[in-house]
């Protein structure tokens, strides 16, 4: 029954839109995952990060960023798509067969309202989860024991930035190494600061009965004082552990872009509700965007493809910028809970209203151009 509703030429136009979206898409994600890689690669490098957690981070990211990319690529696939056909002739060719422009939201729709439905479903249920996830995987690598992410052949730093240690070598498992130096300042309230530098031939990490973390240092040496004086303490030893003390973060997930939406709707917060309007306004404004790239996308053979992507690029950044401005607004409770984002949605429709208008020739030719595609 749809394959009799809809026509070769809704399926061809349908089938533009949807390839050139999904290649827009693919290709903004590869450029944003690609520095996203390099950033984490950079802090796994720098022991800032365990390097087995560089991929579980990127997946995350990639999620977040797909929300953010699927408006935008719908937007600039719709009008590349009908750019091209405009470029080639082909509107040309459906105008002349009675096809004019409010018939061609008909293929747009099917692929727009598909894509929105979707859209609404991973923004308002799924993305939630994964934030919770991301959260949960931060805090497990902020309550990671402090040595866990150290790389061989560079000084580490500390956390809190009072040691630094280097090893030449770490095996495969990370458990053993060798030619350890650690250096330490340490607060003295008689001697103002103390120093403590130590080296080791060979070092190993292991857990007691209790659970808890050891470092253990073997034939090595230590030496304590303070800068400037030469009365240092030197011990030499067999055998030495230190204990590392577990980061405990709280792992209530308290971040309102990680809290599900039930909460935000039942929640009185004005943070909160912020949240709740933003994620409304994604598949709103991807559905949108969508509609008034159709009529922004008309240009003529001797322009060319692409000689309306700088005004669609200026459009969606007043846009996107207006959306921001109307979450900070919410938030500071400077306009009615009731009124949130719609605003910005309406100034969306009165582009939409105005563009229409100018393509058609006048109120009354787009009037009629509604009710003959409605016959179509």
């Amino acid at each position: 029954m749809l394959k009799q509703y809809f026509t070769i030429i809704d399926r061809y136009v349908a089938r533009e839109i949807l390839l050139t979206w999904l290649a827009v898409m693919l290709v903004l994600m590869l450029i944003l995952l690609s520095g996203n890689l390099a950033q984490l690669l950079g802090k796994a490098a720098n022991g800032i990060i365990p390097s087995d957690a560089v991929w579980p981070l990127l997946m995350f990211t990639g999620a977040h960023f797909l929300i953010l990319l699927v408006p935008m690529s719908i937007y600039l696939g719709v009008l590349l798509s009908f750019s091209r056909l405009y470029k080639d002739n082909e509107m040309a060719a459906m105008g002349a067969c009675g096809i004019g422009l409010m018939r061609l939201y008909r293929p747009l729709f099917m692929v727009l309202i598909p894509a929105t439905l979707i859209l609404v479903v991973i923004t308002l249920y799924i993305m939630p989860i994964i934030a919770q996830q991301a959260e949960r995987l931060k805090i497990q690598i902020e309550n990671r024991p402090e040595l866990s992410g150290l790389a061989p052949g560079r000084f580490n730093k500390s956390r809190n930035g009072d040691g630094i240690m280097f090893l030449q070598r770490q095996s495969n498992d990370g458990k053993s190494m060798q030619n350890v130096f650690l250096h330490q300042t340490e607060a003295s309230s008689e001697n103002g600061r103390q120093e403590k530098i130590e080296s080791a031939a060979s070092a190993s990490r292991y857990r007691d009965q209790a659970g808890r973390n050891f470092i253990l240092f073997e034939n090595g040496q230590m030496y304590e004082g303070q800068p400037g004086q030469a009365d240092f303490r030197i011990t030499r030893y067999a055998r030495k552990g230190i204990y590392l003390p577990d980061n405990k973060i709280d792992e209530k997930i308290s971040r309102k872009y990680a809290l599900d939406t039930k909460t935000l709707w039942q929640s009185d917060r004005a943070d909160y509700r912020a949240e709740l309007h933003w994620r409304l306004s994604v598949p709103v404004g991807a559905f949108l965007l969508g509609v008034l790239a159709l009529p922004l996308s008309y240009t003529t053979p001797r322009k060319g493809r692409y000689s309306k992507l700088a005004l669609a690029i200026l459009i969606y950044l007043i846009y996107s910028n207006l959306l921001g401005i109307g979450q900070s607004w919410v938030k500071k409770e400077q306009v009615p809970e009731w009124l949130g984002l719609w605003w910005v949605h309406g100034f969306a429709l009165f582009l939409i209203a105005w563009w229409l208008i100018r393509r058609a020739g006048g109120l009354r030719q787009l009037i009629r151009n509604y009710r003959y595609a409605r016959q179509a």
